[in-house]
């Protein structure tokens, strides 16, 4: 289910979250960017952002410019006031924002075909293209699952997301 952005400026999907009594631990989430803007503060908290549609975005910070391309996992703190500019057209980011005190995730992509050896620990598997098998489910595009390391067949003109906790 959409909702707002803490902004104001957009809506986001929450994919699966984790929090404590008092604080967020991380959240999955994909946006939809159709215009230039300030992202949401989130004192604290780190990002992972992936552009997953669209030609990528440039983040203006200060005096820091970020590059977030297609496909390529960008990471930077999210505190950093930060602006987004369109490159060519609307975008989709698959984001992460944790509390690097909690966990220390990281993103990765994965095209097929090949076999992914998950190390014995949390990742949520979030299919791009295609469709993958995961223990008798089988994930199409825009489907999560949770799972605990073990071997991942990817086939032939699938992409997924691994995120790692």
């Amino acid at each position: 289910m959409p909702t707002p952005w803490k902004n104001g400026g957009g809506l986001t999907r929450e994919i699966v979250s984790h929090s404590s009594k008092d604080d967020m631990h991380w959240r999955l989430s994909i946006a939809d960017v159709d215009r230039d803007g300030p992202f949401s503060c989130f004192a604290g908290l780190s990002r992972i952002l992936t552009v997953i549609e669209g030609n990528g975005m440039t983040l203006h910070a200060d005096d820091t410019t970020l590059s977030a391309q297609p496909y390529q996992p960008l990471a930077f703190a999210g505190d950093l006031p930060v602006t987004g500019c369109l490159i060519d057209g609307p975008v989709r980011n698959f984001n992460l924002i944790f509390d690097p005190q909690h966990v220390r995730p990281s993103v990765r992509l994965y095209e097929g075909p090949q076999t992914l050896k998950l190390a014995p620990t949390d990742h949520a598997i979030h299919c791009l293209d295609g469709t993958v098998e995961l223990s008798g489910t089988t994930l199409l595009p825009g489907d999560t699952a949770w799972i605990t390391g073990g071997d991942i067949y990817i086939p032939d003109q699938t992409q997924i997301i691994c995120v790692t906790f």
